[in-house]
Parts: structure tokens; C-alpha cells; sequence
């Protein structure tokens, strides 16, 4: 290219702005760069002092009248029915309840169907045929396997109950 026809070249004129946008951007990026910002005041710190440590913590002022109207050397006032008990500790005074009387397993019939049931006997005398959830007194039937039923009561209380004479 000759040197006095550059001037006239459409490319060479594109690549020459190119040139001088990106050198501006770079100038643009780097003052940016360099440039800091001022920093802030710090807020104000409350140093410790032995002053402070004197004072102490505000604590609310107690309610005189409320121990006057609560009188602990009253006359009339007795211990509490329970003593303080922590949290999850047992309640002395709570009785057990009483587990119902267990039915007496006389056989159990296993099916490849899983229609299993048992001859159970209260102790009254009535003998009853049983399927899993079927209730025999205070008992619901959970599962039924060979020679063993297992019950629950009405309480939540769970049993297994075995054939007393296994082959008879």
C-alpha cells in the first residue's frame, strides 16, 4: 500500500478506530482501577473501662409487695401437693394402670394366603376365633404366627401370647 493512500482505505480507517476505542476503554478501566474511593468514618467503639465494670448490669427492682402479699411465714400456708419435680422425671403420686387379663392362645392356623387366624379362650370360658385386627376383651390381634399371637390392649400395651400345650 502505498503510504499516501491510507487515507482512502475504508478498512484500514475501521481498524484505526478499533484501535483508538479500545485504547480509550483500557485508559477508561485502568483510572477506574487506580481510582479509591474515600473510606468512611468508623463508628464511634465504646472502649471497657474499670468505670463501666463498676457499674454493672441494670437489674429491674423487685416486687416488694408481691413477697409481702405472699407471706412465707403465713399461718395458713402448706407445702405444695407434689414436690418440684425436673422435666421427664416420673410423677410419684401416678399409679400404673392395671394390664388386662391375656387370653390363652390355644392354636394358630397358618395359610400360604396370609389368612391366618388362632383359637384364643378367655378366661371365662368363650373360645373365639380370631383374624389379624379382630378384638378378643380388651385386646386387638396384631399378628398371628405359628404358635404365637401377638396383641395390643386399648392402653398401648403389647403382649405376645404362645400356645400353652404346643402339640396337643
Amino acid at each position: 500500500m502505498m503510504p499516501r493512500g491510507w487515507r482512502h482505505s475504508i478498512p484500514l480507517q475501521a481498524a484505526l478506530a478499533a484501535l483508538g476505542l479500545s485504547i480509550a476503554a483500557t485508559a477508561w478501566a485502568f483510572v477506574q482501577a487506580v481510582r479509591v474511593e474515600p473510606i468512611p468514618n468508623p463508628p464511634a467503639t465504646a472502649i471497657a473501662s474499670l468505670e463501666t465494670i463498676r457499674r454493672g448490669i441494670k437489674r429491674p427492682a423487685p416486687d416488694l409487695q408481691a413477697v409481702v402479699d405472699n407471706n412465707v411465714f403465713s399461718i395458713d400456708r402448706s407445702a405444695p401437693a407434689a414436690p418440684y419435680r425436673m422435666p421427664g422425671d416420673p410423677d410419684p403420686n401416678a399409679r400404673v394402670a392395671p394390664q388386662p387379663e391375656r387370653p390363652i392362645l390355644l392354636g394358630t392356623a397358618i395359610a400360604t394366603d396370609t389368612r391366618h387366624f388362632a383359637t384364643m379362650q378367655l378366661r371365662d370360658g368363650t373360645t373365639k376365633l380370631v383374624r389379624v385386627g379382630d378384638r378378643i376383651g380388651e385386646w386387638v390381634v396384631r399378628a398371628i404366627e405359628r404358635g404365637k399371637v401377638v396383641l395390643v390392649s386399648t392402653g398401648g400395651v403389647r403382649a405376645e401370647v404362645t400356645v400353652t400345650k404346643p402339640g396337643i
